[in-house]
C-alpha cells in the first residue's frame, strides 16, 4: 500500500472522505512512486473484507490501502 496508506474500513473511508477528494494512488505497494487523483465512488467491501473505492483515471476499484489523502498546500 502507500507509505500513509488509509487503513480503514469502507464504512469509515465513506465517512470521513466525500466523493471527488483530492487523493494519492500508489500502484505498486512498497514503491515511492505516485499520481494525483481523485475518488469517484464511495468505497465498498470486497468479499475479503478489504475495502476499495474507484479514482479517477483507473477502471475498478482500487485498494484504499493504496491511497493517501492529498496534504493541503500552505
Amino acid at each position: 500500500g502507500a507509505p500513509n496508506g488509509l487503513l480503514l474500513t469502507a464504512e469509515q473511508f465513506n465517512r470521513l472522505i466525500a466523493v471527488g477528494a483530492p487523493v494519492r494512488y500508489y500502484p505498486v505497494a512498497g514503491e515511492l512512486e505516485f499520481r494525483n487523483t481523485k475518488t469517484r465512488s464511495q468505497a465498498w467491501e470486497l468479499g475479503s473484507g478489504e475495502a476499495v473505492v474507484m479514482i479517477e483515471g483507473q477502471s475498478g476499484g482500487v485498494s484504499v490501502a493504496h491511497l493517501e489523502l492529498e496534504k493541503e498546500q500552505s
